[in-house]
């Protein structure tokens, strides 16, 4: 088999080497690294200067927030025909040294993240990318021509080869049946052929503001240290292509592929070169060729299939260079028997793609700083790292001297990484990564309704800003759900079954603790106190007086709580507990025939406290309404049915101060946004309860309750059912 490899004699015979491979048969491959136990000694190959200045800008890089179905959306995306052709299934590699890998199954499209960011609406649109390598053939439907712009083209053999439309088609490919990284971006493309040539691109490169410079090229016996540099570099052509490549990676990211011959076992000078020139390092990526193992959406392995980073480990990247090749390589190549493209080729213009994506989706983020996030977010999880770099301030990666940061994911580098915190008007910052803001059931979702279709601006460990939903600051914890409560209910109330309720007989309804009464004989008064449960911190105290006249009984009851969370507190870290007093009142009137009516309502204010420095409240009002009606020796003489209506506690009018950083249209700043705390759709309780003797020593309980808005919150429901049987000894 025939595997495609330029070799174009340049300068004492240094031959350039492309990574083109239409036929895997005879594919070297990486099986390991190392002297002959197959070791390495890692301190050789770690860069013996410092690494470049931690990224610290804060200027606002905002991303939109991601759409909320972008899994549906990528999963779509996947299925079509652009991207299920970019795959190849059950493969094999074959090495040079050691065995073959069979079965390996490559979806680079996946794998990457780039269908994820293509699903997000980020295609690298407006973005530039500039490409070095043999020639560019046009007239093929991936590129277009309005997309091109060539600077200088290859010449004699270099004409015909499709090395470099592919490349340029996997950066930024987009056609019916192909789509590449970046498909939105456009091209700039020039010749290898020469230092002349090279050196014109990346002086056309800076000039367009190319996001990334791709090399899918090398040489092949030139390493990294000064002889290869002297070898790369000779002369008056070479000293002016290494000043364009200095010029371009001040500010762009110059990207180039490691070699595809796994046997080699430190870098070359192209991928390695800021090894031995530390100035590059801040716009430089090595490429590495790997195939990943993937597991629940994490990469759990890596066969690489080329050199590994070695000396470019502080900078280098894998990607799957394994790509089904659009059918015109075919037709230029009728020798291949193959239609994959695999090698460092293809990894190498993968990463520039990324970079093209993120620029869209970054406007204001630098290439250096996209460059960050990619080696920031690669996926990291299936190596050990030998060393580390601070790429942000306070923010250290490990990096590996074979697989480098590990494998690309574009998905991870739109999302935040690492801790991700909101700044605030006094100047501090808070952790977003748990919500900030813990209402009370009191509220439902009233604050979360009134922060709905605002953004605020938080910033990852990388100082990106993005943009974040203000609902997504707040947790709204929902009730018991009505089956436990019911149960405790049953359980707590055996002993009156069937004698008639005590309208006032849960005064902390909604507080987290439990409840201690205590009764004056003959005085008619009552006491009840608010203990709190571990970790809790809610108390509270109720007296009232009972008076009875006849068949009815009338209770009056004050209320004195202190909520630590969970009703009417606006909770969080820094938060207060909320102090509440209100008066209560309870109706129970025994009617003919067994039957009798209650009703229990209570009325309070409350002083809401705060949630540190983002929410402040002020005095709210809220109350509490239940209706029971019931009627004994209905099915079974001593049996008792009863049904009931109600709303729990709620607040019925208050206001909370949110000071978030919210984004505008005109600019981000901090604002006090007004929020009321009064929920739209209050809970409503239907209950059901029936009471019966099965013996003389044996009662049954059977609890039904269905509630709708349920913790106060529009268009939730919850239905629970209890059934206790109780013994009388």
């Amino acid at each position: 088999m025939r595997a495609h490899v330029l070799q174009n004699q340049n300068r004492a015979g240094r031959p350039r080497l492309t990574g083109l491979l239409l036929s895997v048969a005879g594919l070297s491959v990486l099986a390991g690294c190392g002297g002959e136990d197959g070791t390495i000694d890692v301190l050789s190959y770690l860069s013996q200067y410092g690494a470049p200045a931690p990224v610290t800008a804060n200027v606002l890089a905002l991303t939109a927030a991601l759409p909320a179905n972008i899994m549906t959306l990528t999963t779509n995306l996947l299925n079509t025909a652009p991207y299920q052709n970019t795959r190849t299934t059950n493969w094999t590699a074959y090495f040079t040294t050691g065995p073959a890998l069979n079965g390996l199954n490559s979806d680079p499209l996946r794998t990457s993240g780039a269908a994820f960011a293509h699903a997000a609406g980020y295609t690298g649109q407006g973005q530039t990318i500039a490409v070095s390598d043999g020639a560019f053939i046009a007239g093929f439907d991936e590129i277009t021509a309005q997309r091109v712009t060539v600077v200088n083209n290859g010449a004699g053999a270099l004409a015909t080869d499709p090395h470099g439309t592919v490349v340029s088609s996997v950066a930024l490919g987009n056609s019916a049946d192909s789509v590449g990284v970046a498909p939105g971006a456009n091209l700039l493309f020039g010749s290898y052929q020469s230092d002349v040539d090279l050196a014109a691109v990346g002086v056309a490169a800076a000039n367009a503001g190319a996001v990334a410079w791709n090399n899918s090229w090398g040489y092949t016996t030139l390493y990294t240290n000064e002889n290869g540099y002297n070898g790369a570099f000779v002369g008056p052509s070479g000293n002016a292509y290494f000043a364009a490549l200095s010029n371009y990676a001040a500010n762009g990211v110059v990207v180039f592929a490691v070699s595809n011959d796994e046997t080699e076992r430190h870098s070359h000078i192209m991928e390695g070169l800021p090894a031995i020139r530390p100035a590059l390092e801040a716009g430089w990526i090595a490429a590495v060729n790997g195939v990943p193992n993937v597991a629940n959406g994490n990469v759990t392995g890596v066969n690489l299939i080329s050199s590994a980073c070695y000396e470019a480990a502080r900078w280098c990247l894998i990607a799957d260079g394994t790509w089904q090749v659009p059918d015109y390589a075919l037709r230029l190549d009728p020798q291949s028997t193959d239609t994959k493209a695999v090698g460092s080729s293809f990894a190498a213009p993968q990463i520039s793609g990324a970079l093209a994506v993120l620029a869209q989706a970054f406007p204001t983020l630098s290439p250096h700083d996209l460059r960050v996030r990619l080696l920031a977010s690669a996926d990291d999880g299936f190596f050990a790292p030998d060393a580390t770099v601070q790429l942000a301030a306070g923010y250290h990666k490990g990096y590996s001297v074979t697989y480098g940061h590990g494998f690309l994911d574009i998905e991870a580098a739109l999302n935040p990484i690492g801790p991700t915190a909101m700044a605030l008007a006094d100047g501090t910052a808070i952790a977003v990564s748990a919500p900030v803001l813990i209402t009370g059931t009191a509220m439902g979702d009233a604050v979360t309704q009134a922060l709905t279709g605002t953004s605020v601006a938080v910033q990852d460990a990388l100082a990106t800003s993005f943009a974040m939903p203000a609902s997504a600051l707040v947790a709204a914890p929902a009730p018991s759900r009505h089956a436990a409560v019911l149960m405790a209910e049953a359980v707590r109330s055996q002993g009156r079954n069937r004698t008639a309720p005590d309208p006032l007989a849960d005064p902390f309804a909604g507080y987290r603790g439990q409840t201690l009464a205590m009764t004056a004989p003959d005085t008619g008064v009552q006491a009840a106190i608010l203990l709190p449960q571990a970790g809790e911190k809610s108390t509270g105290v109720m007296i009232s007086q009972t008076m009875v006249d006849g068949p009815t009984r009338v209770d009056l009851g004050l209320t004195f709580a202190r909520d630590g969370g969970g009703t009417l507190a606006l909770g969080g870290e820094g938060g207060q507990a909320a102090l509440a007093a209100s008066v209560s009142l309870g109706v129970l009137q025994n009617l003919g025939d067994a039957g009798f009516f209650a009703l229990s309502g209570e009325v309070g204010i409350a002083d809401l406290g705060n949630s540190g420095s983002v929410a402040r409240g002020g005095s709210a009002l809220f109350n509490r309404i239940a209706v029971e009606a019931g009627q004994s020796d209905v099915l079974a003489a001593g049996d008792r049915i009863s049904f009931g209506i109600g709303m729990p506690l709620a607040i019925t009018s208050g206001n909370a101060t949110v000071t978030v950083p919210v984004i505008r249209a005109a600019g981000i700043g901090p604002e006090a946004l007004q929020v009321d705390l009064a929920p739209d759709s209050r809970q409503v309780d239907l209950t059901l309860r029936y009471q019966t003797p099965l013996t003389q020593s044996i009662d049954m309980s059977v609890l039904v309750a269905h509630s709708e808005n349920f913790g106060n919150r529009a268009g939730v429901r919850d239905t629970g059912a209890a059934v206790l049987f109780s013994m009388r000894f």
